[in-house]
């Protein structure tokens, strides 16, 4: 088990420059992360839980390393646990505590994005579909490594599946014009291209002015600073009662882990 296994290459290329908002990402591939290696579980052999605590406690070593390069606290500030020794209880109550943070930034990015999401007339959107099209046909008329050509028909996949919703996130659009114009500069072909540019510069021309055309409209309230995030439970807290001994070790038999 390995960090790299869900900080891939692939994924951090797909990382936003909002803090917030690419841990509460790193938060769900750890998710997905768990949920794979759940699934490969082996009832039937005491190893196959071992492995599975490892990818827990692999899954709470990247979230806290995330989180100490984004200064989130109080993930920032919290120390891994050796692997000997730890086991799923050490990790369920690390996930409760992650949980209730997680509901914060989840409500903090979604108030964040709602900022930047606008509505888009439709005949407007049409204006950046005939755009795209243009840009994918270049893309395809030009030759480039199929691999290259792959990724920048992805990139204008997201922004046509963008495009498909009510309301339109317009700096992920910019964002993703951006990185496919960034592909698109190691082909010398298509950084090159007239055509190429004359294209991006019109999405991104549009974008803008929906942009401007959607505030015109809400009275939006002022940009407030991220709120701290609070702990789930106050400092000075009791910890709960021990459940009986014997009850608990009753339950113990019955956990495979």
């Amino acid at each position: 088990m390995s960090v790299t296994e869900i900080l891939t290459e692939e994924f951090l290329a797909e990382l936003p420059d909002d803090s917030r908002a690419a841990f509460g990402m790193v938060l769900r591939r750890a998710d997905t992360y768990l949920a794979e290696a759940l699934q490969a579980v082996d009832e039937t052999e005491n190893s196959s839980w071992y492995v599975y605590e490892t990818a827990q406690h692999t899954a709470m070593n990247t979230i806290i390393a995330v989180a100490k390069r984004y200064a989130i606290r109080p993930f920032a500030d919290m120390a891994v646990p050796p692997r000997r020794g730890f086991g799923a209880q050490d990790f369920a109550e690390f996930k409760v505590d992650l949980d209730h943070y997680t509901a914060q930034l989840l409500l903090d990015n979604s108030i964040r994005s709602k900022r930047d999401a606008v509505v888009i007339e439709p005949k407007v959107k049409d204006r950046l579909r005939q755009h795209v099209y243009g840009i994918k046909t270049l893309i395809d008329q030009t030759e480039m490594p199929e691999p290259r050509r792959a990724v920048l028909h992805k990139r204008i996949a997201d922004f046509e599946a963008a495009l498909e919703r009510p309301r339109v996130n317009v700096v992920m659009l910019a964002g993703v014009i951006v990185t496919i114009l960034a592909g698109a500069a190691n082909v010398a072909q298509l950084a090159d291209s007239p055509a190429m540019q004359k294209l991006v510069a019109n999405i991104m021309t549009t974008i803008g002015e929906a942009k401007a055309i959607d505030e015109e409209k809400r009275e939006l309230p002022p940009v407030q600073p991220p709120q701290p995030l609070l702990p789930p439970r106050p400092a000075d807290a009791k910890p709960p009662k021990e459940r009986d001994g014997a009850f608990a070790a009753d339950l113990d038999d019955d956990i495979p882990f």
